[in-house]
C-alpha cells in the first residue's frame, strides 16, 4: 500500500480525546434547550433546579469494523426538575463520517439521582 493511502486512511479517524471534547458543549446545549423549553411550557422557575446538570452515564469508543459508521456512543442523564422525581435519557453517537455527535434516542424516566446522597 502506497504511504499516501496509508496516512489518508489514518487520517480519517479520529482520537477518542477529540470525540469526548465535543461531546461536551453538544450536552451543554441540549441542557440548554431542555430548561428553556420546560421555561417555555410551565412559565414557572420554581419548579427547576437552581443549578440543572447531566451526567454521562456510559461512553463507548469503537474501533475497527464497528467504527466504521459510528465511533462512539454516549448514555446522558439529565436532571432539571426541582421537586419532580423525573429525569430524562438521552443517546447519542459519534458519526465517524461528518464527524458529529449524532442524538437517537430520549426517554423520560421516574426516580433521582442515585449518585446524590
Amino acid at each position: 500500500m502506497p504511504i499516501c493511502c496509508l496516512c489518508l486512511l489514518l487520517g480519517c479517524s479520529e482520537p477518542p480525546e477529540r470525540i469526548e471534547i465535543k461531546l461536551t458543549p453538544y450536552l451543554q446545549e441540549d441542557l440548554k434547550f431542555m430548561v428553556a423549553e420546560k421555561l417555555r411550557a410551565s412559565k414557572d422557575r420554581a419548579s427547576l433546579l437552581d443549578s440543572p446538570y447531566y451526567k454521562i452515564r456510559d461512553l463507548r469508543f469503537f474501533d475497527g469494523a464497528k467504527a466504521e459508521i459510528y465511533s462512539a456512543y454516549a448514555q446522558v442523564d439529565f436532571y432539571v426538575f426541582k421537586n419532580i422525581k423525573m429525569y430524562e435519557t438521552r443517546k447519542y453517537r459519534y458519526d465517524a463520517n461528518r464527524r458529529y455527535w449524532d442524538r437517537y434516542l430520549k426517554q423520560l424516566h421516574f426516580g433521582v439521582d442515585t449518585d446524590e446522597k
